[in-house]
Protein backbone atom coordinates (compact mmCIF):
# COMPACT_ATOMS: atom_id res chain seq x y z
CA UNK A 1 0.00 0.00 0.00
CA UNK A 2 1.26 3.47 -0.78
CA UNK A 3 2.24 6.14 1.80
CA UNK A 4 -0.53 8.08 -0.64
CA UNK A 5 -3.01 5.27 -0.06
CA UNK A 6 -2.25 5.27 3.90
CA UNK A 7 -2.51 9.27 4.13
CA UNK A 8 -5.56 9.01 2.97
CA UNK A 9 -7.00 5.93 4.95
CA UNK A 10 -6.12 7.98 8.07
CA UNK A 11 -8.03 11.23 6.70
CA UNK A 12 -11.29 9.29 6.21
CA UNK A 13 -11.08 7.27 9.84
CA UNK A 14 -10.00 10.98 11.84
CA UNK A 15 -12.97 12.44 9.99
CA UNK A 16 -15.56 9.98 11.40
CA UNK A 17 -13.74 9.75 14.33
CA UNK A 18 -13.94 13.47 14.79
CA UNK A 19 -17.53 13.49 13.61
CA UNK A 20 -18.76 10.72 16.30
CA UNK A 21 -16.93 12.81 18.60
CA UNK A 22 -18.35 16.18 17.71
CA UNK A 23 -22.19 14.57 17.21
CA UNK A 24 -23.07 11.59 18.81
CA UNK A 25 -22.45 12.03 22.03
CA UNK A 26 -24.10 16.07 22.12
CA UNK A 27 -27.39 13.94 20.57
CA UNK A 28 -27.22 11.52 23.45
CA UNK A 29 -26.84 14.77 25.89
CA UNK A 30 -29.31 16.63 24.71
CA UNK A 31 -32.27 13.49 24.32
CA UNK A 32 -31.01 12.74 28.35
CA UNK A 33 -31.60 16.39 28.88
CA UNK A 34 -35.34 16.79 27.01
CA UNK A 35 -36.11 13.86 29.47
CA UNK A 36 -34.84 15.12 32.05
CA UNK A 37 -37.21 18.55 31.95
CA UNK A 38 -40.98 19.16 32.92
CA UNK A 39 -42.54 22.14 30.50
CA UNK A 40 -45.00 24.26 32.59
CA UNK A 41 -48.04 25.45 30.40
CA UNK A 42 -49.61 27.33 33.42
CA UNK A 43 -48.30 28.43 36.87
CA UNK A 44 -50.75 29.11 40.08
CA UNK A 45 -49.78 31.23 42.99
CA UNK A 46 -51.48 31.24 46.25
CA UNK A 47 -50.72 32.72 49.71
CA UNK A 48 -46.95 34.87 50.42
CA UNK A 49 -47.85 35.68 54.43
CA UNK A 50 -46.23 32.20 55.62
CA UNK A 51 -46.55 29.67 53.27
CA UNK A 52 -46.09 30.16 49.03
CA UNK A 53 -47.91 27.53 47.40
CA UNK A 54 -47.50 26.93 43.36
CA UNK A 55 -49.58 24.53 41.65
CA UNK A 56 -48.27 23.70 37.96
CA UNK A 57 -49.95 22.43 34.74
CA UNK A 58 -47.10 20.55 33.79
CA UNK A 59 -46.38 18.13 30.34
CA UNK A 60 -42.96 15.87 30.33
CA UNK A 61 -41.83 15.82 26.72
CA UNK A 62 -40.00 12.10 25.57
CA UNK A 63 -38.11 11.48 22.55
CA UNK A 64 -40.64 9.64 21.04
CA UNK A 65 -43.96 11.55 19.73
CA UNK A 66 -45.63 10.49 22.69
CA UNK A 67 -48.42 11.96 25.52
CA UNK A 68 -49.26 15.69 25.96
CA UNK A 69 -51.50 14.99 28.31
CA UNK A 70 -51.72 17.94 31.03
CA UNK A 71 -51.67 17.51 34.73
CA UNK A 72 -51.54 19.75 37.75
CA UNK A 73 -49.35 19.24 41.15
CA UNK A 74 -48.95 21.58 44.45
CA UNK A 75 -46.43 22.20 46.28
CA UNK A 76 -45.49 24.85 49.12
CA UNK A 77 -42.54 26.77 50.53
CA UNK A 78 -42.00 29.35 52.84
CA UNK A 79 -40.30 31.19 49.59
CA UNK A 80 -40.90 31.37 46.22
CA UNK A 81 -37.29 29.89 45.36
CA UNK A 82 -37.99 27.18 48.48
CA UNK A 83 -41.36 26.56 46.41
CA UNK A 84 -40.12 26.29 42.43
CA UNK A 85 -37.89 23.92 44.40
CA UNK A 86 -40.32 21.84 45.73
CA UNK A 87 -41.96 21.71 42.41
CA UNK A 88 -38.37 20.06 40.85
CA UNK A 89 -38.58 17.37 43.99
CA UNK A 90 -42.15 16.72 43.30
CA UNK A 91 -41.96 16.17 39.32
CA UNK A 92 -38.24 14.22 39.99
CA UNK A 93 -37.20 16.89 36.78
CA UNK A 94 -36.04 20.25 36.68
CA UNK A 95 -39.03 22.26 35.69
CA UNK A 96 -38.99 24.60 32.86
CA UNK A 97 -40.97 27.98 33.19
CA UNK A 98 -39.62 29.77 30.35
CA UNK A 99 -42.39 28.37 28.32
CA UNK A 100 -45.31 29.57 30.84
CA UNK A 101 -48.14 30.72 28.85
CA UNK A 102 -50.37 32.30 31.81
CA UNK A 103 -50.21 33.06 35.65
CA UNK A 104 -53.12 32.91 37.41
CA UNK A 105 -52.70 34.66 41.09
CA UNK A 106 -55.66 33.76 44.13
CA UNK A 107 -56.77 36.58 45.87
CA UNK A 108 -54.32 36.63 48.91
CA UNK A 109 -51.05 37.02 46.41
CA UNK A 110 -48.91 40.18 47.28
CA UNK A 111 -47.48 42.20 44.34
CA UNK A 112 -43.89 41.83 45.74
CA UNK A 113 -44.46 37.86 44.76
CA UNK A 114 -45.15 38.99 41.24
CA UNK A 115 -41.97 41.32 41.29
CA UNK A 116 -39.79 38.47 42.57
CA UNK A 117 -41.68 35.81 40.17
CA UNK A 118 -40.06 37.98 37.26
CA UNK A 119 -36.56 38.85 38.48
CA UNK A 120 -35.78 35.08 40.43
CA UNK A 121 -37.30 32.50 38.24
CA UNK A 122 -37.31 31.87 34.31
CA UNK A 123 -41.28 33.12 34.11
CA UNK A 124 -40.99 35.95 30.93
CA UNK A 125 -41.75 39.42 31.62
CA UNK A 126 -44.75 39.28 28.57
CA UNK A 127 -46.82 36.10 30.27
CA UNK A 128 -50.35 36.75 30.18
CA UNK A 129 -51.88 37.15 33.55
CA UNK A 130 -55.09 36.19 35.65
CA UNK A 131 -57.11 35.94 39.07
CA UNK A 132 -58.86 33.67 40.69
CA UNK A 133 -62.18 34.29 42.81
CA UNK A 134 -60.42 32.74 45.66
CA UNK A 135 -57.40 30.01 45.36
CA UNK A 136 -55.59 29.72 42.32
CA UNK A 137 -54.80 25.89 42.77
CA UNK A 138 -58.37 25.26 42.98
CA UNK A 139 -59.19 27.34 39.54
CA UNK A 140 -56.30 25.92 37.90
CA UNK A 141 -57.60 22.29 38.36
CA UNK A 142 -61.11 23.10 36.63
CA UNK A 143 -59.51 24.63 34.11
CA UNK A 144 -57.24 21.92 33.29
CA UNK A 145 -59.60 19.40 33.36
CA UNK A 146 -61.76 22.05 31.16
CA UNK A 147 -58.63 21.70 28.47
CA UNK A 148 -58.45 17.98 28.70
CA UNK A 149 -62.41 17.96 27.34
CA UNK A 150 -62.08 20.69 24.98
CA UNK A 151 -58.22 20.59 23.68
CA UNK A 152 -57.70 24.06 24.16
CA UNK A 153 -54.27 25.52 24.35
CA UNK A 154 -52.89 27.05 27.41
CA UNK A 155 -53.69 30.71 26.71
CA UNK A 156 -56.16 30.61 24.40
CA UNK A 157 -58.53 32.79 26.11
CA UNK A 158 -56.89 35.11 27.45
CA UNK A 159 -55.34 35.26 24.20
CA UNK A 160 -58.20 35.62 22.38
CA UNK A 161 -59.76 38.04 24.95
CA UNK A 162 -56.83 40.30 24.36
CA UNK A 163 -57.39 41.63 21.29
CA UNK A 164 -61.22 40.18 20.11
CA UNK A 165 -63.53 40.34 22.92
CA UNK A 166 -64.42 43.47 25.49
CA UNK A 167 -61.96 42.46 28.42
CA UNK A 168 -58.76 44.36 29.92
CA UNK A 169 -56.20 41.47 30.09
CA UNK A 170 -52.69 42.14 31.57
CA UNK A 171 -48.91 40.68 31.25
CA UNK A 172 -46.92 40.55 34.35
CA UNK A 173 -44.32 43.29 33.24
CA UNK A 174 -47.61 45.15 32.36
CA UNK A 175 -49.07 44.53 35.62
CA UNK A 176 -45.56 45.99 37.91
CA UNK A 177 -45.45 48.77 35.60
CA UNK A 178 -48.83 49.94 36.24
CA UNK A 179 -48.76 49.16 39.74
CA UNK A 180 -45.38 51.18 39.77
CA UNK A 181 -46.95 54.27 38.41
CA UNK A 182 -47.83 57.42 40.09
CA UNK A 183 -51.71 55.74 40.30
CA UNK A 184 -50.26 53.02 42.41
CA UNK A 185 -53.39 50.41 40.59
CA UNK A 186 -53.59 47.41 38.40
CA UNK A 187 -56.13 45.24 37.14
CA UNK A 188 -56.03 41.50 36.03
CA UNK A 189 -58.81 39.58 34.52
CA UNK A 190 -60.88 37.52 37.03
CA UNK A 191 -61.30 33.65 35.31
CA UNK A 192 -64.53 31.65 36.24
CA UNK A 193 -65.12 27.99 35.93
CA UNK A 194 -69.10 27.51 34.37
CA UNK A 195 -70.46 23.96 35.28
CA UNK A 196 -73.43 21.95 34.57
CA UNK A 197 -74.66 23.15 37.42
CA UNK A 198 -74.92 26.94 36.84
CA UNK A 199 -77.93 28.71 36.10
CA UNK A 200 -78.79 31.93 34.28
CA UNK A 201 -79.78 34.37 36.91
CA UNK A 202 -79.88 38.13 37.10
CA UNK A 203 -76.90 39.91 38.68
CA UNK A 204 -77.23 42.66 41.21
CA UNK A 205 -75.70 45.62 40.81
CA UNK A 206 -72.52 46.90 42.53
CA UNK A 207 -69.07 46.46 41.67
CA UNK A 208 -66.53 46.91 44.24
CA UNK A 209 -67.60 43.55 46.19
CA UNK A 210 -66.97 40.91 43.96
CA UNK A 211 -70.12 39.06 45.12
CA UNK A 212 -72.24 40.09 42.42
CA UNK A 213 -72.44 40.66 39.34
CA UNK A 214 -73.87 43.17 37.38
CA UNK A 215 -75.97 43.42 33.82
CA UNK A 216 -74.66 41.26 31.26
CA UNK A 217 -71.79 42.33 29.16
CA UNK A 218 -72.85 43.79 25.86
CA UNK A 219 -76.45 43.21 26.16
CA UNK A 220 -75.46 39.27 26.17
CA UNK A 221 -77.06 36.49 28.53
CA UNK A 222 -75.23 36.06 31.73
CA UNK A 223 -74.38 33.42 33.70
CA UNK A 224 -74.01 33.42 37.28
CA UNK A 225 -71.54 31.46 38.76
CA UNK A 226 -73.29 28.76 41.25
CA UNK A 227 -70.72 27.12 42.88
CA UNK A 228 -67.94 27.27 44.85
CA UNK A 229 -65.41 30.12 44.91
CA UNK A 230 -62.29 30.43 43.14
CA UNK A 231 -62.55 26.71 40.77
CA UNK A 232 -66.39 27.58 40.14
CA UNK A 233 -66.97 24.30 40.72
CA UNK A 234 -70.75 23.08 41.27
CA UNK A 235 -72.38 19.93 42.65
CA UNK A 236 -70.15 16.91 43.11
CA UNK A 237 -68.89 14.93 40.23
CA UNK A 238 -69.64 18.31 37.97
CA UNK A 239 -67.33 19.15 35.29
CA UNK A 240 -66.44 22.69 33.96
CA UNK A 241 -67.79 23.71 30.85
CA UNK A 242 -66.75 26.63 29.86
CA UNK A 243 -64.87 29.88 30.95
CA UNK A 244 -66.43 33.24 31.86
CA UNK A 245 -64.05 36.12 31.91
CA UNK A 246 -66.31 39.10 32.85
CA UNK A 247 -65.04 40.62 36.32
CA UNK A 248 -61.81 42.49 36.74
CA UNK A 249 -59.61 42.04 39.87
CA UNK A 250 -58.10 45.67 40.86
CA UNK A 251 -55.21 45.89 42.94
CA UNK A 252 -53.32 48.37 44.92
CA UNK A 253 -50.13 48.37 46.65
CA UNK A 254 -50.90 45.86 49.27
CA UNK A 255 -52.84 43.74 47.30
CA UNK A 256 -56.48 43.37 45.78
CA UNK A 257 -58.60 45.75 46.38
CA UNK A 258 -61.77 44.94 44.45
CA UNK A 259 -63.48 42.97 42.25
CA UNK A 260 -65.38 45.00 39.53
CA UNK A 261 -68.96 43.45 38.17
CA UNK A 262 -68.62 42.92 34.50
CA UNK A 263 -70.36 46.45 33.81
CA UNK A 264 -67.85 48.37 35.33
CA UNK A 265 -64.86 45.70 34.26
CA UNK A 266 -66.52 46.86 30.52
CA UNK A 267 -65.84 50.28 31.67
CA UNK A 268 -61.81 50.14 32.49
CA UNK A 269 -61.43 48.19 29.44
CA UNK A 270 -62.82 51.02 27.33
CA UNK A 271 -60.31 53.45 28.79
CA UNK A 272 -57.48 51.35 29.46
CA UNK A 273 -57.51 48.11 27.65
CA UNK A 274 -56.37 47.91 23.82
CA UNK A 275 -59.69 46.20 22.90
CA UNK A 276 -60.39 46.65 19.09
CA UNK A 277 -63.18 44.30 18.87
CA UNK A 278 -66.20 43.14 20.89
CA UNK A 279 -69.91 43.30 20.55
CA UNK A 280 -71.86 46.55 22.04
CA UNK A 281 -75.34 46.24 22.57
CA UNK A 282 -77.94 49.17 24.06
CA UNK A 283 -81.46 50.06 24.23
CA UNK A 284 -82.42 52.17 21.51
CA UNK A 285 -85.43 54.91 22.02
CA UNK A 286 -87.20 55.36 18.21
CA UNK A 287 -90.19 57.52 17.64
CA UNK A 288 -91.42 57.26 21.04
CA UNK A 289 -90.77 53.27 21.35
CA UNK A 290 -87.93 51.36 23.61
CA UNK A 291 -86.09 48.47 21.31
CA UNK A 292 -83.98 46.97 23.91
CA UNK A 293 -80.84 44.85 23.02
CA UNK A 294 -79.81 46.76 19.43
CA UNK A 295 -76.42 44.79 18.75
CA UNK A 296 -73.08 46.20 16.97
CA UNK A 297 -69.78 44.96 16.46
CA UNK A 298 -66.76 47.13 17.80
CA UNK A 299 -64.47 47.66 14.56
CA UNK A 300 -62.03 49.98 16.67
CA UNK A 301 -62.09 52.41 19.88
CA UNK A 302 -59.83 55.10 20.29
CA UNK A 303 -59.26 56.37 24.60
CA UNK A 304 -57.54 59.15 25.78
CA UNK A 305 -57.42 60.97 28.83
CA UNK A 306 -56.86 64.49 28.82
CA UNK A 307 -56.14 66.15 32.59
CA UNK A 308 -56.50 69.94 33.32
CA UNK A 309 -54.28 71.14 36.14
CA UNK A 310 -56.19 75.36 36.55
CA UNK A 311 -59.54 73.35 37.07
CA UNK A 312 -58.72 69.86 38.31
CA UNK A 313 -60.36 68.24 36.01
CA UNK A 314 -60.02 65.00 33.61
CA UNK A 315 -61.64 64.71 30.09
CA UNK A 316 -62.28 60.88 29.25
CA UNK A 317 -62.37 60.53 25.63
CA UNK A 318 -63.76 57.83 23.38
CA UNK A 319 -64.04 57.38 20.09
CA UNK A 320 -65.65 54.07 18.88
CA UNK A 321 -66.56 52.48 14.83
CA UNK A 322 -69.47 50.34 15.46
CA UNK A 323 -71.10 48.03 12.88
CA UNK A 324 -74.91 47.71 13.92
CA UNK A 325 -76.26 44.28 12.91
CA UNK A 326 -78.56 41.81 13.97
CA UNK A 327 -82.60 41.14 12.92
CA UNK A 328 -83.69 44.22 15.76
CA UNK A 329 -81.23 46.51 13.26
CA UNK A 330 -81.95 45.39 9.94
CA UNK A 331 -85.72 45.76 10.52
CA UNK A 332 -85.88 49.29 12.53
CA UNK A 333 -83.03 51.26 10.64
CA UNK A 334 -83.11 49.88 7.03
CA UNK A 335 -84.66 53.25 5.89
CA UNK A 336 -81.32 54.62 6.67
CA UNK A 337 -82.78 58.01 8.05
CA UNK A 338 -80.63 60.55 9.92
CA UNK A 339 -83.44 60.52 12.63
CA UNK A 340 -82.80 56.71 13.42
CA UNK A 341 -78.85 56.79 13.21
CA UNK A 342 -79.24 59.84 15.07
CA UNK A 343 -81.14 57.35 17.95
CA UNK A 344 -78.56 54.33 18.02
CA UNK A 345 -75.59 56.65 17.83
CA UNK A 346 -77.76 58.33 21.33
CA UNK A 347 -77.98 54.71 22.66
CA UNK A 348 -74.65 53.39 21.98
CA UNK A 349 -73.26 56.60 23.55
CA UNK A 350 -75.35 56.15 26.78
CA UNK A 351 -74.15 52.85 27.40
CA UNK A 352 -71.01 53.43 26.70
CA UNK A 353 -70.49 56.39 29.13
CA UNK A 354 -72.74 54.60 31.66
CA UNK A 355 -70.12 51.51 31.92
CA UNK A 356 -67.34 54.14 32.02
CA UNK A 357 -69.45 55.93 34.97
CA UNK A 358 -70.03 52.89 36.97
CA UNK A 359 -66.06 51.83 36.46
CA UNK A 360 -65.04 55.08 37.98
CA UNK A 361 -67.86 55.46 40.27
CA UNK A 362 -66.76 51.91 42.10
CA UNK A 363 -63.11 52.54 41.62
CA UNK A 364 -63.20 55.96 43.35
CA UNK A 365 -65.10 54.43 46.25
CA UNK A 366 -61.97 52.15 47.48
CA UNK A 367 -59.54 54.73 45.66
CA UNK A 368 -58.17 53.01 42.73
CA UNK A 369 -56.98 54.38 39.66
CA UNK A 370 -57.18 51.78 36.99
CA UNK A 371 -58.16 54.20 34.56
CA UNK A 372 -55.06 55.76 35.16
CA UNK A 373 -56.00 59.70 36.23
CA UNK A 374 -53.58 60.06 38.53
CA UNK A 375 -50.72 59.07 35.95
CA UNK A 376 -51.81 61.60 33.12
CA UNK A 377 -51.55 64.91 36.02
CA UNK A 378 -47.98 63.13 37.00
CA UNK A 379 -46.75 62.82 33.28
CA UNK A 380 -48.04 66.35 31.67
CA UNK A 381 -48.28 68.27 35.51
CA UNK A 382 -45.69 66.99 37.87
CA UNK A 383 -45.70 69.81 40.07
CA UNK A 384 -49.08 70.28 40.13
CA UNK A 385 -49.65 66.12 41.18
CA UNK A 386 -46.76 66.45 44.07
CA UNK A 387 -48.80 69.64 46.01
CA UNK A 388 -52.33 69.53 44.93
CA UNK A 389 -52.83 66.65 43.37
CA UNK A 390 -56.53 65.07 44.93
CA UNK A 391 -57.90 61.71 42.93
CA UNK A 392 -61.09 62.30 45.02
CA UNK A 393 -60.83 65.62 44.22
CA UNK A 394 -60.92 65.38 40.42
CA UNK A 395 -63.84 66.65 38.30
CA UNK A 396 -64.28 63.74 35.84
CA UNK A 397 -65.91 64.71 32.46
CA UNK A 398 -67.12 62.42 29.50
CA UNK A 399 -66.48 63.06 25.89
CA UNK A 400 -68.07 60.04 23.62
CA UNK A 401 -67.87 59.66 20.36
CA UNK A 402 -70.05 57.45 17.69
CA UNK A 403 -69.32 56.53 14.04
CA UNK A 404 -71.24 54.14 12.79
CA UNK A 405 -70.15 51.52 9.66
Amino acid sequence: MTTQKKLLIYKVLLFLFAFFIAFMPATALRNKEVNSRVIVGILGLDGGDEKISITAQYVMPTETQGSTGKDTVTVEGETLDEAVEALNTALGRRVELGHCSMVIVGSDVKPELLGSLLSATDVTADVWMSAAQEKAEDLLGDLTDFMKKTGATDADFIAYSARKAHIATNTLLGFLSDLGSASKTAYLPLVEMQDSGDKEQGGEGGGSSGDSSGESSGGEEQSSGGGESGGGKGGEGEKPTGMKVEKLAVYGEHGRVCVLDSTSARGVAWVSAPVEKGTVCSDVEYEGKIIKGVCGRLLKKYATVNVDEKNGEATIKIKAYIEPHGDKFNSLFATNNKSADAALIAGYKKKIQGEVESAYKDCLAVNVDPMFIGREFYRYHPDYFKSEYDYSAVKVKYDIEISLK
